[in-house]
């Protein structure tokens, strides 16, 4: 519904040879063989509208071998039907601070072809060495962007440089096992160690990929880990006691960031009035009363942090 230019025109030439056999065309042992169906290709925008162009393309027979093939154009690539103008625009665009859905708008294609056609460009201006690594390497992972099919895409670095190597879709075992296929096994076996958080499947990977490399678990996921594990008790306890203490419950929501945070940074020796409280007290005052309330609670507070520490 929306005004556009429409172009009609016709595309044929005289072969200097068959494309599939290559004989020459001599004597006319290429001859033309009518046109296929128009088919719309998509145009820069002209005078602000949208611009097509109705293009029939000669078909040819070659009388050696029997077979016929189509002509071809360079401002269009085969079976596609989004001039190639276009696609050095949207690339022009993807360059400028902007949304895909604005260049989809400016260039009259969707929004799904102006992400194909980033990452067609991106993939051949990557350059993605397979003859070196660092010894010591860095696995992590991050949310996806929507344009990803994968909840988590994954990362990996230079763990003493913290130089990021490369980005790799999704995080699954298959799809690493056929991105790290493509480094040799002597450049793999002079990886000395690869840390990771405790996702099992790259224990596997590194295994199988990385016969040489010791595993080591970053401690910051190891802490997150043992905190999750104190949180959640906290929360089942919490609830056990909300239809028969409430100030303890309420108590126990309230202050749970201060059971998870570091004994040492825990305020000892000034009191202050704080909320739920009915005498003067501080953090560490805090802790010991919710603490003292359950002795499941204090034994996993203790070796958490025991732990955390160590």
């Amino acid at each position: 519904g929306r005004l556009s230019l429409v172009y009609y025109g016709q595309l044929t030439y005289v072969p200097k040879a068959c494309e599939c056999c290559g004989i020459y065309n001599d004597n006319y042992q290429v001859v033309k063989n009518g046109f296929r169906q128009a088919s719309r290709i998509t145009l820069n925008t002209i005078s602000s509208l949208p611009a097509y162009l109705k293009l029939q393309k000669q078909r040819y027979y070659c009388k050696a071998c029997g077979q016929s093939f189509t002509a071809k154009s360079p401002v269009i690539a085969e079976h596609c039907f989004i001039s190639n103008a276009v696609k050095r625009k949207i690339m022009d665009l993807a360059t400028r601070v902007q949304t895909e859905k604005m260049i989809a708008e400016d260039t009259s294609v969707s929004t799904h072809t102006v992400r194909r056609v980033i990452r067609q460009a991106a993939s051949t201006l990557r350059i993605r060495p397979t003859h070196q690594l660092p010894t010591h390497l860095s696995f992590d992972e991050f949310k996806s962007v929507s344009s990803v099919e994968a909840a988590m895409s994954f990362i990996w670095s230079d763990a003493t440089t913290h130089k990021v190597i490369d980005i790799v879709e999704d995080r699954k075992k298959r799809s690493l096992s056929s991105y790290f296929s493509r480094y040799p096994l002597e450049i793999r076996r002079q990886v000395k160690t690869v840390t990771i958080d405790m996702y099992e499947p790259y224990m596997d990977i590194i295994h199988r990929w990385f016969p040489n490399a010791e595993i080591i678990i970053d401690p910051f996921h190891i802490i997150q880990a043992l905190n999750r594990e104190l949180n959640r008790y906290r929360t089942q306890f919490m609830n056990t006691v909300r239809y028969k203490d409430g100030r303890l419950y309420n108590k126990l929501k309230r202050y749970w960031k201060l059971i998870l945070k570091n004994p040492d940074t825990l305020q000892s020796t000034s009191y202050h009035p704080f909320r739920l409280f009915d005498w003067l007290t501080n953090t560490q005052g805090i802790v010991n009363y919710l603490l003292d309330q359950d002795e499941m609670l204090h034994d996993t507070y203790r070796i958490v942090h025991q732990l955390g520490q160590a």
